[in-house]
């Protein structure tokens, strides 16, 4: 039986349907206009962030030209009584909002691992704007830049990365020999973590940066070790599994109990495992 739809309702509902549309069209406008700043945030601090303001003995800053009048702010650590040439070393690469500066007051953590860590464009000091076209760009000449410095052995370049980090991490062991690997708190893809989010907008043609780390995983080859929150309520577990099944390589997996997303990279515990797996022997 067709069910009678009143000559009122029939004038008002096209109105309805149109203004729902406009309303759905001005959302994703918003979301594809803004996203740059829900993606990056460069200029919000995480909780617990300790930044350092005075010099440190092992710390030596950096500024790396990247593009026409665009430089980035870094710092290179290296150990009291470190060999050059001798020992390999780590880049590190952060998570969306922050500023990698609280890792000279945490050095201590990492044992005598010599690390080399830069802002992103946008961040701290570094010029320019972030987007994960230029993101793995800068990594590329990061990696390059520490290549031909004759503190860090040949050959022994390994990547740490840290949530938004850890698909900038990947895009670049994807397709440079990195020694070793290591991704805290990694996702599938930013549009995967998306759609959770905004169910109803079609994120896959909104974002621009996609971070589609699930695609680059079975080009790497190195040895890699993860480290999950026992409670994250940014990146879900199961994103990090769908990462997971991808690899060709079987990564290393642990989880640090009394963490979360915005803890677990200033954890003792993790600090030491991360240390303990880069100076192990190949």
């Amino acid at each position: 039986m067709q069910k009678y739809i009143s000559p009122q309702r029939q004038k008002w509902m096209p109105k309805v349907a149109y203004s729902a549309s406009m309303g759905f069209a001005a959302y994703w406008a918003y979301l594809y206009l803004s996203q740059t700043k829900h993606i990056f945030s460069p200029k919000c601090s995480e909780t617990g962030q300790t930044l350092a303001s005075t010099p440190h003995p092992e710390i030596t800053p950096v500024r790396l030209p990247v593009g026409k009048g665009i430089e980035l702010e870094g710092w290179v650590r290296l150990p009291a009584g470190f060999q050059g040439g001798n020992q390999g070393c780590a880049i590190y690469f952060g998570g969306r909002s922050e500023d990698v500066r609280w890792l000279i007051s945490e050095m201590d953590g990492f044992g005598d691992l010599p690390l080399v860590f830069f802002n992103y464009r946008g961040y701290g000091q570094s010029g320019g704007r972030p987007d994960e076209k230029r993101l793995v760009a800068d990594a590329h000449a990061i990696y390059n830049w520490v290549s031909n410095q004759p503190w860090c052995k040949k050959g022994q370049i390994s990547v740490i990365g840290r949530s938004l980090g850890t698909g900038v991490a990947v895009q670049l062991a994807a397709s440079q020999p990195v020694h070793k690997l290591v991704l805290l708190t990694p996702y599938d893809s930013l549009v995967n973590l998306a759609k959770a989010r905004v169910p109803l907008a079609p994120v896959s043609l909104l974002l621009r940066s996609q971070f589609k780390s699930a695609d680059k995983v079975d080009q790497i080859h190195s040895p890699t070790f993860v480290l999950l929150a026992e409670q994250d309520e940014v990146v879900p577990h199961d994103s990090t599994a769908r990462l997971l099944a991808n690899f060709v390589v079987k990564p290393l997996v642990a989880t640090v109990k009394g963490s979360n997303h915005v803890s677990l990279p200033h954890h003792r515990s993790a600090q030491a495992l991360i240390e303990h797996f880069l100076s192990d022997a190949p």
